[in-house]
């Protein structure tokens, strides 16, 4: 009955056609808050759904690392136990060393990862080599190694480059002493196999080889520094995790999921959605003050009506509803016309990317990414019905005030 009301009163024609003017201007205020912030989140949801894959493809979705040492050693029987572990679908094994790169007359400090053959299984980086191969298998003369595109860039070295790479690493029993400086560490020849683009963090600080390989210029024989895990699912994580530490207790292994790894990352991305979020709803708020003086002027309008109504019995909370619900009807028109909007605009966005980042060869896509997700349609429309039955609120408490006597 009261949703009755309130369609033919904002249906009805208005004896001042201001009346129908703010209307309508409530309705498209609304709809263009509406369609930017279900737009904006979207985007925000695309480049989060993006750096979250651009990530998985470095950091596993669980890894163990030593408390108290840089590395550690596992036993055959206790891979064998890890792998059996219902959930977990590869295991992979690393080392992780500073090591000194140096070509020609170029040199960079930078961490060499010895990663077996499940690695690429594990996390896919290999998908990210931009030039030559991801190939760390023994060739029978010289090791190969893949860089970043940042320690490349440093060196000035790349997979077309004729001349292996020179890596250092201390020894491990060195004597600072040493008369002879070359005593003091290891030397090995790799042979550049590509060069991979990732995130600026990861491609100046990581170059990568094969375990062995690693393992044999740090002087660290059956030494890892991490074991990597991908999981058949990811909604197994805590489960397997609990698991996991039933073979790596606590107080001398840390068990760390793909979040745990990455807190601040993952804190900054919602804390700039919801940043957004919040400065966007704002700017509904003050679309709202349409909601306030159109509605304000309804009941100036249907004063004669509110008597008569009374007169018929209605009480003051059936009032006050009726025009509560005449506001929470016009912003529900305006933000579904902006869910159809965005909705529109981010299928195209989608489709053909047409609105770009800028320089294409700067950034690691061309146009903005977009993810439309169900749960921010319905974030979006509970807030537009908050807002409207604030706004709605004064409107509708004045119309239920009107005393009923001669119009």
């Amino acid at each position: 009955m009261k949703l009755l009301f309130a369609w033919r009163y904002f249906r009805s024609k208005k004896s001042t056609n201001a009346v129908n003017i703010i209307s309508w201007v409530s309705v498209f205020a609304m709809a263009v808050g509406t369609a930017a912030l279900i737009t904006v989140l979207s985007v925000f949801n695309g480049f989060e759904y993006f750096i979250k894959d651009l990530y998985s493809n470095f950091y596993p979705e669980i890894k163990i690392t030593a408390v108290r040492k840089s590395t550690f050693s596992i036993s055959d029987s206790t891979c064998l136990s890890l792998r059996s572990i219902a959930g977990i679908k590869f295991v992979s094994k690393t080392l992780e060393e500073k090591i000194l790169f140096s070509f020609e007359d170029n040199q960079a400090i930078a961490t060499l990862k010895g990663i077996d053959t499940s690695y690429n299984l594990v996390t896919g980086i290999a998908k990210n080599v931009r030039y030559g191969h991801f190939n760390l298998a023994d060739s029978g003369k010289l090791p190969n190694i893949v860089l970043g595109v940042g320690i490349s860039n440093r060196l000035g070295a790349s997979e077309e480059s004729h001349e292996p790479i020179t890596c250092y690493s201390f020894k491990r029993e060195s004597s600072m002493q040493a008369l002879d400086p070359t005593q003091m560490y290891n030397t090995n020849l790799f042979t550049i196999e590509g060069v991979y683009v990732l995130q600026d963090d990861i491609d100046n600080q990581y170059a990568f080889a094969s375990l062995k390989a690693v393992q044999e210029l740090a002087e660290k024989e059956n030494q890892i520094s991490s074991i990597e895990i991908k999981l058949k699912s990811n909604e197994q994580v805590n489960e397997v995790m609990l698991e996991i530490q039933k073979l790596f207790p606590a107080a001398d292994f840390r068990v760390e999921s793909r979040w745990m790894q990455n807190k601040t990352l993952y804190f900054i991305l919602k804390s700039e959605r919801w940043a957004v979020y919040a400065i966007l709803t704002l700017m509904l708020l003050i679309a709202s003050f349409n909601i306030i003086g159109s509605l304000s002027m309804l009941v100036m309008e249907k004063e004669k009506d509110i008597r008569i109504l009374k007169s018929m019995g209605m009480e003051n909370k059936d009032i006050q509803q009726i025009f509560l619900s005449t506001g929470i009807l016009l912003s529900l028109i305006g933000a579904s016309i902006g869910c159809a909007l965005a909705t529109i605009l981010l299928g195209l966005q989608q489709q053909f990317g047409f609105i770009k980042l800028g320089n294409a060869d700067a950034f690691l896509i061309n146009a903005y990414p977009v993810k439309m997700i169900p749960t921010d349609y319905i974030l979006v429309l509970v807030t537009v019905v908050f807002i409207a039955a604030l706004a709605s609120w004064i409107p509708a408490r004045k119309a239920s005030k009107v005393k009923m006597g001669a119009a």
